[in-house]
């Protein structure tokens, strides 16, 4: 076995390591939902993966989550490892990025170890199985770049489409990769009418006319009718207040390891970084285009760090490497050895990231548990009312909140009524009803368990 190999073997056990022993413990939030909604089985279930969902309009994260259904029906675990396996899909992408970008096969893959190990948005994307849309944006937007660089443009575009398809911010994938063209054109001399950059900038408007069309007819969310935690505000208030943290959740993890190797090693920083000038602008046109849109919404979530994060991961593997290939044989050795056992060391740090997540899908998992054995023993339309605990960080309403009575409709047979008491922190936002002038069963969540009232 190569060193090379061994080190990427090491890597991937290091992720497996990290989650999963965590993926797929239950549905949370509007997991149930986007399953739910998503099927297979006519014709006419086909034709709704092209309507939005909840507003969002995700077709191909849609189709993913209804050929899963026809594979898995609802059981979370499968759920959970398909999401860990696009983890490790999406990684192959940012190294394949890498290699087309110059860089070393093994900056390559510290690259991508780079991103996966991110501790912020990696483990939201994962562990929450409706965090699939941004694994599915990244996957598509690395491999799209890839084919971009090597003058693969059709193949670029239409994986470009693929990221517009997943998530909203993919609308700008192709902007960024025109902006790494004019990027090249300047720092390398290069002619920017080429037929590469006419050829893919013709195929990915064509692309976003088709995107804009079926998500015109989709009864998505707009400019005009989001609610507003998800209507765009460009001010400087919004951008002062979400751009610091934007800021750690994208470049921290991936800067400070850098950091801490000129720390240990003190390599001469000046000429590393002007070595690497076309590939520091790459990522900072990457940044500015990933976070263009969400930047300015008031939600603020770590998903959105995801794809804006692998032009940074580029670069700092890019500047490790030609740091590392500065240092004695004997300190490149050690270098490489405190770089693959690093992602052990800092387990309890990721264990402790995943935690309110996994507290939530367990949370989730007691919930629909209860409800099956109310639905067994009382039969149909009971009416359930779950009276919830919100002195812990995992309660029912940070597990299912607005939905759930849409998991209780997929996952529960034979059907019940359910209502969370406390309502949802969001229950008007999410149009839940009045609650029920009785009930046949009264369920309350202590320590973690759902006990039966008397």
């Amino acid at each position: 076995m190569s060193r090379t190999t061994g080190a990427v073997l090491l890597l991937v056990l290091a992720v497996c390591a990290i989650y999963l022993p965590d993926v797929g413990h239950g549905f949370i939030r509007d997991d149930a939902g986007w399953v739910g909604y998503n099927d297979l089985s006519s014709w006419a279930h086909a034709r709704q993966l092209l309507q939005a969902r909840a507003g969002l309009f995700r077709p191909a994260a849609s189709l993913s989550f209804a050929v899963e259904r026809r594979v898995c029906g609802i059981d979370p675990l499968c759920y959970g490892f398909t999401n860990f396996i696009l983890l490790l899909i999406c990684t192959a992408g940012v190294v394949t990025l890498a290699r087309a970008l110059s860089l070393s096969t093994g900056a390559a893959i510290g690259a991508g170890a780079l991103w996966a190990l991110n501790w912020h948005g990696i483990s939201s994307a994962v562990l929450w199985i409706s965090g699939r849309t941004a694994l599915m944006l990244v996957m598509c937007a690395a491999f799209s770049a890839a084919a971009f660089v090597r003058g693969r443009w059709l193949l670029a575009a239409l994986l470009a489409a693929g990221a517009m398809f997943s998530k909203e911010e993919g609308v700008l994938i192709p902007a960024a990769l025109l902006g790494w063209a004019i990027v090249e054109s300047w720092t390398e001399s290069r002619p920017l009418l080429t037929a590469r950059n006419i050829g893919f900038a013709v195929a990915s408007c064509v692309a976003g006319v088709v995107y804009y069309i079926a998500r015109l007819h989709s009864g998505a969310l707009t400019a005009s009718s989001a609610p507003a935690f998800y209507r765009l505000d460009f001010s400087i208030a919004r951008l002062l207040s979400n751009g610091p943290q934007y800021l750690d959740r994208s470049l921290t993890f991936a800067v400070s390891v850098l950091l801490l190797f000129y720390v240990v090693y003190r390599p001469p920083v000046a000429e590393v970084a002007r070595r690497h000038r076309r590939l520091l602008w790459f990522a900072v046109v990457w940044w500015v285009f990933g976070f263009a849109i969400t930047m300015f919404i008031p939600v603020r979530s770590s998903l959105y760090a995801c794809a804006p994060s692998i032009g940074i991961s580029i670069a700092a593997a890019a500047m490790l490497h030609d740091a590392w290939s500065l240092l004695r044989p004997p300190q490149q050795m050690r270098a490489i050895q405190a770089g693959l056992v690093l992602p052990f060391l800092l387990w309890p740090v990721y264990h402790l990231r995943n935690k309110d997540l996994v507290d939530a899908t367990d949370v989730s998992a007691r919930t629909i548990a209860a409800l099956r054995r109310v639905a067994h023993d009382h039969g149909a339309n009971t009416i359930v009312v779950l009276k919830d605990d919100r002195s812990h960080r995992a309660s029912i309403d940070t597990a299912l909140g607005t939905g759930l009575q849409e998991a209780a409709d997929l996952l529960v047979t034979p059907p019940l009524k359910v209502w969370m008491d406390p309502p949802p922190a969001d229950a008007e936002l999410g149009g839940i009803g009045s609650a029920p002038a009785h009930a046949d069963v009264t369920l309350r969540l202590t320590g973690g368990q759902l006990v039966e009232e008397p």
